[in-house]
């Protein structure tokens, strides 16, 4: 599901400069699972971890909320 919606995202975007798509997987993938407490939803440490990644990858520069 994600490379199908990357895939569609990267082929609409070359008409629409507004749409974008940020992988989940950037922000909380396989590597934070201790962070997972009941193996489903993160734990104090790990929202913290989604939104510093936030702060650094959906607000960089090139993305839809750092322009």
């Amino acid at each position: 599901m994600r490379d199908t919606l990357a895939r569609i995202v990267e082929e609409r975007g070359r008409h629409d400069r507004n749409l974008h798509y940020l992988d989940g997987r950037e922000l909380f993938g396989p590597g934070d699972v201790h962070d997972l407490p009941d193996g489903l939803h993160p734990n104090a440490a790990g929202y913290r971890r989604i939104g510093k990644r936030f702060a650094e990858v959906g607000l960089g520069l090139q993305t839809a909320f750092g322009r």
